[in-house]
């Protein structure tokens, strides 16, 4: 049964799943190591989304320690912020652009090191991996 997107129980469904994924220990297991790798998701309001959404994830080692949906566009607690509409995020989630597509056009802005972020291209493409396994009912859908 799909679970509603933006809801703590699809946080949690998420949390599950990126813990459980090998590709994503393997390729992260260096995520979080001497910085903050802790990952503000920022799905912002368009045609299909009437207001914002914003996930917060802890990560760190391969691990996810916590997934929530937070208040607001920002967290303290955030290294890096993923920005785009959430048109853009379904499209990502979708395989019809890959994340690294939506930087070099401008259509998903990162706040924190970008150089960072590149070299664990690798880590993303998992986690993107599985939040797209999830059996999730999208607004809009």
């Amino acid at each position: 049964m799909p679970i509603e997107f933006g809801t703590a129980e699809w946080a949690q469904a998420l949390r599950d799943a990126i813990n459980a994924s090998s590709e994503f220990r393997n390729a992260a297991a260096k995520w979080g190591s001497g910085f903050n790798g802790d990952l503000l998701f920022a799905f912002e309001p368009d045609g299909s989304l009437a207001a914002g959404l914003y996930l917060f994830l802890r990560l760190k080692s391969g691990s996810c320690g916590g997934a929530e949906f937070v208040a607001g566009p920002k967290h303290e607690g955030a290294g890096f912020a993923l920005r785009a509409s959430y048109s853009i995020w379904r499209d990502i989630l979708a395989g019809k652009t890959t994340a690294a597509t939506a930087i070099l056009t401008g259509k998903l802005r990162v706040e924190g090191d970008k150089i960072t972020l590149l070299k664990y291209a690798g880590a993303h493409r998992a986690l993107i991996h599985c939040v797209a396994s999830l059996d999730t009912l999208f607004p809009g859908a």
